[in-house]
């Protein structure tokens, strides 16, 4: 491209140094005007080839540095597709069983209903505020006449009430009142994410490790064998449960029998105590006689 311009640019000289001189020796020639128009349009089109490469020169530029980026990129996602291959690769692989006893979704289910109540703790709600007494007074013919209290003591009426919060100015902790409105969540119930320990000593996992207890795999157990130990499990529970029921009812029986025993006694005794006073007096017949001596006295 520079050795085009440069020929364009010859010629352009030559012609303006030919029309020069044959106009200064007063032999001006027409052609070598026209010499001169067709080497400056020559060289205007040089200029405009030179501007279309200096744009594609650029353009091809940022199309290297695009492809160099592009490259260094899936350069990237080779080494790190490289990386995570090499990592599952050395990653243990969980082998499993073709005995696996597949798990219906109405088992998962169930499940999830299980453990529902242990991944949120209980709604909290606000205690609603009680509303205030009218009044401790009578009023009559316009006026409130205070009611004297039941123990008998005396009110002095010129003594203000004792709030609680005067009472408990020289403690160190907040009133109740106080502290309640201060946390408001301090009375809500604690929330523990897991089951008691009663919870779980009549689930499965009891059951596991009963059989652990026993020397038994769970993961070989027998199905079956499970459900009939769970069934036994739950028929000894039933009659440990009976039994103490009917001891309770027993000892209750006991119980009531020696109180029934209790009162026919001091029922008993009751009424033979009352014999004893209202024992009625013995008619002999002297004491008539006596009296109607008295009377002929």
């Amino acid at each position: 491209m520079d050795k085009t311009l440069d020929a364009q640019f010859l010629r352009v000289e030559k012609a303006l140094a030919t029309l020069v001189a044959s106009i200064s020796t007063y032999n001006p020639n027409p052609v070598l005007a026209h010499d001169l128009v067709a080497a400056d349009q020559e060289l205007s089109h040089g200029l405009a080839d030179l501007a279309t490469h200096q744009a594609n020169y650029a353009r091809i530029q940022s199309l290297k540095n695009t492809s160099s980026d592009l490259d260094a990129q899936i350069k990237g996602s080779l080494q790190l597709l490289s990386s995570t291959r090499s990592e599952l690769l050395s990653t243990p692989a969980t082998t499993f069983p073709s005995t696996t006893t597949p798990v219906s979704y109405t088992d998962l289910l169930s499940y999830a209903r299980r453990i529902s109540k242990f991944t949120l703790p209980p709604t909290y709600r606000e205690a609603q505020p009680t509303p205030e007494p009218e009044g401790t007074g009578t009023q009559t013919n316009g006026t409130v006449t205070p009611t004297a209290p039941s123990n008998g003591a005396v009110v002095n009426a010129a003594e203000p009430p004792v709030t609680p919060i005067q009472a408990d100015t020289d403690k160190t902790s907040l009133p109740p009142i106080i502290a309640e409105w201060l946390n408001p969540h301090a009375s809500a119930p604690g929330f523990v994410p897991w089951p008691t320990e009663e919870t779980i000593r009549r689930g499965a996992l009891a059951s596991i490790q009963v059989l652990i207890d026993q020397g038994e795999d769970p993961a070989t157990f027998d199905p079956k064998r499970s459900a009939e130990l769970e069934a036994e499990r739950k028929r000894l529970e039933e009659e440990g449960e009976r039994a103490k029921e009917e001891q309770q009812e027993a000892e209750r029986a006991k119980q009531e029998q020696r109180m029934r025993e209790e009162y026919a006694r001091r029922e008993a005794m009751g009424a033979a105590g009352q014999k004893v006073e209202e024992k009625p007096k013995v008619f002999t017949g002297l004491d008539l006689l006596d009296d109607m001596d008295d009377d002929d006295e």
